[in-house]
């Protein structure tokens, strides 16, 4: 008999991550593309990237999940600072404030999450060839799930 499993990954903090994100952004696609796939002048990439066991009991377990929101932003012509630079380091900034909003994740009292962070930013991540042309920053999002 196969053993019944949710996904905790999914349906605890990717799905409730991208609501989120899509609530605050309206109009600011988000994607799950496993590879870079250019998807206009303005959008997000969630990429899961940590699964960590923090506390085993015979009963459950406490797990860490990390996830990377790759922001794009398309830049044409000459860099402008106000218009390229400040426009990731502001919606970073509101990123930031919602994950800290929200924490304790438990819409319509639905546990989702406890202790979300945003726990780094990098304004100048690596950048594969076809990303070149588009300004990033990489947000690492950071949650514990009891299961």
């Amino acid at each position: 008999m196969a053993t019944p499993f949710t996904s905790v990954l999914k349906a605890n903090v990717i799905d409730p991550l991208e609501a989120l994100l899509k609530a605050e952004f309206k109009g600011i696609p988000v994607h799950h593309d496993p590879e870079f796939r250019r998807r206009g002048n303005f959008f997000i990439r969630l990429i899961p990237f940590a699964d960590e066991l923090e506390v085993q009991t015979t009963e459950d377990q406490l797990r860490n999940y990390a996830i990377l929101l790759r922001m794009y932003r398309l830049t044409k012509g000459r860099f402008n600072k106000s218009n390229n630079f400040e426009q990731l380091i502001n919606f970073s900034d509101r990123i930031k404030r919602l994950v800290n909003n929200n924490s304790n994740y438990k819409p319509s009292s639905t546990y989702k999450w406890n202790d979300g962070v945003i726990s780094s930013i990098n304004y100048d991540p690596n950048l594969d060839d076809e990303e070149v042309g588009y300004r990033v920053a990489d947000l690492t999002f950071n949650c514990n799930v009891l299961i």
